[in-house]
């Protein structure tokens, strides 16, 4: 019933601000509102193309008072007005957005609802070991939650703890790291709804090993010695092997881009020097000319010369028994070296030769090496 009486007076005390017959016009017209810590209040309008380049008056009132302050300071783009600010607490708002003939926007909302928080201020950092405790003083403003978000360098995403006051401790941190913290103030939806504003982040501040830093972005993150002296020695594991590799493929690898080509030059004697590389002359003049070949150690051949071959008289000789046995003729030594020479080789015979000597094999005889 009373929100009804409220909007009929409005109506009667704004009825000299309507042209009679003309609608409001309210699809062409974006508001913003935001409510400063309940210590400012900044409303912005978006308009249409219709209404571009033209100056709006704002009127406002708070606590159900009607719409006819004027804006104390407006917000100019281009020599227009585009917004106003001006002060307020927690109340309730009533404001008026015209132009030259006709009323823009008119609302009445709870400033409540646009609210954005101050940052956190005068952080303290305490430390314990591999934990941390941070405290700030609380805003005057019930419903509130701080967050603290942190990371490291070698963290991609901020870690998020949060606390209905401003006092958290964060545990699990490594002494050897650089963080990164920082805070803001968020309202809770329970109470104000979905379209209050966080607050701005507080100064990003640098800690490592329990100290304040200016930053965190020197040699990226200081290793403790352990892990230097065991970097700088797979390093140099890395490096002797490498090198090993280069020297054993050197060789090989420079053969295989750089193949040695064979100079001509020794491969046919004579084209350059001679010839001065006229192929042509040059197998003209080496045709049917072979360079000699020195064989070494090689078995001589065997010739056998033929010569008269005289068979020699038998002697038939009578044993004790009375049997007749036939008997070559004896030769001396002098007979057999002068005669030697004029012997054929008898039927069914070999000659095998080893070094300067011959010898005449049959098929009864062998040779043992």
């Amino acid at each position: 019933m009373g929100r009804i009486l409220w909007d009929c007076v409005a109506v009667i005390l704004l009825g000299d601000l309507v042209t009679s017959g003309e609608p409001e016009i309210r699809n062409n017209v974006s508001i913003q509102i935001i409510n400063f810590n309940y210590e400012r209040t900044q409303v912005k309008w978006n308009i249409s193309d219709y209404l571009m380049k033209k100056n709006l008056t704002f009127l406002y009132g708070l606590d159900k008072a009607s719409p006819s302050k004027q804006c104390p300071h407006y917000i100019l783009d281009q020599g227009y007005t585009v917004g106003c600010v001006f002060k307020t607490g927690d109340n309730r708002l009533t404001y008026l957005l015209k132009g030259e003939d006709r009323i823009i926007e008119r609302k009445n909302v709870r400033l409540s609802n646009y609210l954005k928080p101050n940052s956190p201020t005068n952080l303290n950092f305490t430390w314990r070991e591999d934990s941390v405790t941070i405290k700030c003083p609380d805003l005057p403003i019930r419903g509130l939650s701080y967050e603290i978000q942190y990371k490291s360098t070698f963290d991609l995403e901020w870690q998020l703890n949060m606390n209905k006051i401003c006092s958290i401790k964060i545990d699990g941190l490594n002494s050897e790291k650089c963080y990164f913290f920082r805070a803001r103030v968020i309202t809770r939806m329970a109470i104000y709804g979905s379209k209050t504003y966080p607050s701005d982040w507080s100064p990003v501040t640098h800690w490592r090993r329990s100290k304040l830093e200016d930053s965190c972005s020197e040699a990226a993150e200081k290793l403790s010695p352990k892990y230097i002296y065991l970097i700088t020695s797979l390093v140099i594991l890395l490096a002797i092997f490498l090198l090993f590799l280069f020297l054993r493929k050197s060789a090989r690898i420079k053969k295989l881009l750089m193949p040695v080509v064979p100079d001509p030059k020794y491969s046919f004697p004579g084209l350059f020097d001679y010839h001065q590389g006229n192929f042509q002359e040059w197998i003209q003049d080496t045709e049917n000319v072979t360079s000699p070949t020195k064989v070494e150690h090689l078995e001589q051949e065997c010739v056998v010369e033929e010569g008269h071959i005289e068979e020699l008289p038998k002697k038939e000789t009578k044993d004790k028994v009375g049997k007749a046995i036939q008997e070559y003729p004896k030769l001396n030594e002098d007979n057999l070296s002068s005669n030697q020479a004029s012997f054929g080789l008898p039927q069914g015979s070999s000659t095998i030769c080893l070094g300067d000597l011959n010898f005449v094999m049959n098929d009864n005889m062998y040779v043992v090496l």
